[in-house]
């Protein structure tokens, strides 16, 4: 037997003539079924990762179309804001032209009420005068 093991032959335990040591193949059929424990291990994690990955690009353009709502609503925003200020600034140019229109008409009423009161005196001597 030893003469066997010198050429690189062995016998197992069930005797058969074997090329390769007893002992090497049992850690050889330990390591095939580790490495298909680890290849079936990196196929779920490629199936995670690919899954990861679609998740991660369906959140991104959720996100991309949220950020152009929210950019659109911010003009939208900044427009209106724009818009009130010039209805305010047409409103206080309202406001002042009436304002000043008001106070045309005070001095107007005033001059008219003046005139009314010389007319009431030129009567009321005409009157008191004549009478």
């Amino acid at each position: 037997m030893e003469e066997l093991q010198k050429v690189g032959l062995f016998i197992d335990d069930i005797y058969r003539l074997r090329v390769e040591e007893p002992s090497l193949a049992g850690e050889k059929i330990k390591v095939k079924q580790e490495c298909l424990k680890y290849s079936k291990n990196l196929t779920i994690f490629k199936k995670l990762a690919n899954d990861f990955c679609k998740v991660s690009e369906l959140l991104a353009k959720d996100v991309d179309r949220e950020k152009l709502c929210a950019i659109g609503n911010q003009n939208q925003l900044k427009t209106i804001s724009n818009q009130r200020q010039s209805e305010q600034q047409v409103y206080r140019n309202e406001i002042f032209e009436q304002t000043v229109e008001l106070e045309r008409l005070k001095s107007e009423l005033q001059y008219l009420q003046r005139i009314e009161t010389e007319q009431n005196e030129i009567i009321n001597n005409f009157f008191v005068n004549h009478y």
